[in-house]
């Protein structure tokens, strides 16, 4: 059997990929027709099966929004191979595999004959991302396919944890490059991690419907025994009181979870604009899986347009400023394998332990002065107690 899994398009995609792009639309990052529309692909994808993270995507500087569409539409085309019910699970296991296994062996040739992997793959080089940082969320997906059962709180968020913090962390690293550093501070780190086990939790009940279709219930028993009976009336889809209890200490509890004032304090108001807008539509979101009622067991719920509009509106006139005054560093292409640039002229030396930074990706070097002219000493100046500390990198983009 071959390491590369089935084509993760459907044949309209596939046809998309190979025709020349028609009218200009949103900004993509792209070099020939291929690569171009395999960013496109992940736009529309992105577009289509998840509106909600679209809308935030748009909120970004329109350079960084094809690495963004990209690393959500190869997330979640890793989950649809895991989570396709028409295979055994040893089957999906394998495709899983298989996918990761391709994804590895193309990221050095800077192309792949998949689109969404392609786009990753450009991305990944383009921006310098370290995709190994996913390996174990990646690993979480394929070991997913043979179920999940958990027994309280704390291995429900050491699984929704593995499996998020990869993801959001190389969203995190895409502004960094940008020149918009979304550093948290050491204090906020168990409040970010907060933040994103809300998003799952919202996630999780937003696609109840589906999950208990295929056999699944993605909650800790911890939560099912306060509510007696929950768990198997749930598994019979069956709405009672039981269940609606359940539930609505759930939303509770994650709306508690997204609302986290102090996550984005001090940080760069583009970013802060996103992570506020991204827990207003959580909330509007559990909102809506609150007045479902019933029907949470039938369909997934959404909110209602003008609540949309009404919380994003404001929202991309806050994002357009703090952009509009923001100035952004967006890299050249990473030609890789055939076309891979040549060597530095001036490979980067070492002195003791420690090392000079790599190469602008412009290409642009330090001017050179003659060593007789370089200091031989160097100076501290401190004008109070402690201030020398100031010149100091904070603990916080040290550590996260």
């Amino acid at each position: 059997m071959s390491d590369v899994p089935p084509a993760t398009t459907a044949p309209a995609d596939r046809e998309a990929t190979s025709t020349p792009p028609g009218p200009a639309g949103p900004p993509v990052i792209g070099d020939g027709p291929a690569l171009r529309a395999a960013y496109r692909l992940c736009r529309r994808r992105t577009k289509d099966e998840d509106p909600a993270e679209y809308a935030l995507i748009q909120l970004a500087p329109a350079a960084l929004r094809p690495a963004l569409h990209a690393l959500w539409a190869a997330a979640n085309a890793l989950d649809d191979l895991g989570d396709d019910r028409t295979a055994r699970a040893a089957e999906r296991a394998a495709r899983v595999g298989a996918w990761i296994t391709a994804l590895h062996r193309e990221l050095p040739t800077g192309s792949s004959p998949d689109p969404v992997r392609r786009a990753l793959v450009d991305t990944a080089n383009r921006w310098r991302l370290d995709l190994s940082e996913l390996r174990d969320a990646m690993a979480q997906v394929q070991d997913d396919t043979g179920g999940r059962h958990f027994t309280d709180w704390a291995e429900w968020r050491i699984w929704g944890r593995d499996n998020l913090l990869p993801w959001f962390g190389l969203v995190r690293t895409v502004f960094d490059r940008a020149g918009v550093p979304v550093a948290l501070r050491l204090d906020t780190r168990e409040t970010y991690e907060e933040f994103l086990d809300g998003v799952r939790l919202t996630d999780i009940l937003t696609d109840l419907a589906a999950d208990l279709a295929q056999g699944d219930l993605l909650l800790p028993a911890e939560a099912l025994d306060l509510h007696p009976g929950s768990a198997a009336d749930l598994a019979q889809r069956r709405w009672s009181p039981a269940v609606a209890t359940l539930v609505t200490h759930l939303t509770g509890l994650a709306r508690r979870w997204v609302t986290q004032e102090s996550l984005t304090r001090g940080m760069h108001p583009g970013p802060a604009t996103v992570l506020h807008t991204m827990a207003a539509l959580l909330r509007a979101q559990l909102d809506a899986i609150d007045a479902a009622g019933p029907a949470l067991l039938r369909t997934a719920p959404r909110p209602a347009l003008r609540t949309r509009a009404r919380i994003l509106a404001p929202a991309r006139t806050r994002a357009a400023l703090a952009w509009s005054l923001t100035p952004l560093t967006v890299p050249p292409p990473q030609r890789l394998g055939a076309h891979r640039p040549a060597a530095p002229a001036r490979p980067a030396p070492t002195t003791g332990t420690f090392r000079l930074p790599p190469p602008h990706p412009s290409g642009e070097q330090p001017p050179e002065i003659p060593p007789g002219d370089l200091p031989a000493h160097v100076a501290v100046i401190m004008d109070g107690p402690f201030r020398i500390f100031r010149s100091v990198p904070t603990l916080a983009s040290i550590f996260l």
